[in-house]
């Protein structure tokens, strides 16, 4: 009887976290996570490359036109608030807000040495602007986990 009251209580504590805070971990080969929004779909995915250098990419499935604004990415490791350069795919570096009106690619490259355990927070909140309403879902932790 104990042990399933634990495993219920385990339960409800796993899954009463913060639905805003999404944690994934990533190792040497990538992650993928997706999320609706009223413009369409974002799947996000990404790798790490020889420990320096982190490569997230955003895929978009659109229904109708969004608007990124590079300079509203933020990226923070260990209280650090990071560069980034902001890519789009068959434009290249983006240094000011662009509309986006078909399925493209945006590619978030942060070099930072990291190590096994480290956390880099994205935030995406005001980096993308549907029908010029934010896309707001918060923090994306990146734990950055070595499997062997």
């Amino acid at each position: 009887m104990k042990a399933k009251i634990f495993i219920l209580l385990l339960s409800f504590s796993l899954f009463s976290c913060d639905p805003y805070i999404f944690r994934v971990a990533i190792d040497g080969n990538s992650f993928e996570k997706s999320f609706n929004f009223e413009c369409g779909k974002i799947d996000i995915s990404g790798h790490v490359l020889a420990n320096s250098q982190t490569s997230i990419f955003l895929k978009f499935n659109l229904s109708s036109p969004i608007m990124i604004n590079p300079e509203n990415m933020k990226a923070v490791h260990k209280g650090e608030l990071l560069a980034a350069e902001v890519f789009l795919s068959n434009v290249g570096l983006m240094d000011k807000a662009k509309a986006i009106n078909n399925n493209d690619e945006v590619r978030i490259i942060i070099d930072r040495v990291i190590k096994s355990g480290d956390t880099i927070t994205v935030n995406i909140d005001d980096f993308i602007l549907c029908a010029d309403i934010p896309f707001n879902i918060g923090d994306v932790n990146f734990i950055f986990v070595h499997r062997n």
